[in-house]
């Protein structure tokens, strides 16, 4: 049986993987993050079914975070928006894990 798309309407030659993923070891660490210049995906594992998916921060110049509005579809959050800093937070206070995803403005546009 073949998956279903994630998307229709996506240009494959226009998404960008030019983003690194940083920060806590969690079992809902994100395994890839791209954009087709319109919109964000943030790809987890297939485990994220079973657990917990923390909310998603877009992080701005002075450090200040706004929560952001996405959907899930399956495995893939997906953003109506870029950024070029942000991050996924779960817990409160010092037990909080944050995992920082960075857009790499100065790389091509390439495929995995």
């Amino acid at each position: 049986m073949r998956a279903a798309p994630l998307a229709s309407g996506i240009n494959l030659p226009s998404l960008n993987f030019a983003y690194r993923i940083s920060g806590d070891k969690v079992a809902w660490r994100p395994v890839r993050v791209f954009d087709d210049g319109r919109q964000l995906f943030v790809e987890f594992s297939p485990s994220i079914a079973t657990g917990e998916m923390p909310p998603l921060f877009a992080v701005g110049e002075k450090g200040v975070a706004e929560l952001l509005n996405y959907r899930v579809d399956g495995r893939f959050m997906i953003v109506d928006r870029l950024f070029d800093r942000g991050e996924l937070r779960l817990g409160a206070g010092k037990a909080a894990k944050k995992v920082r995803i960075v857009r790499d403005a100065s790389a091509a546009r390439v495929r995995p």
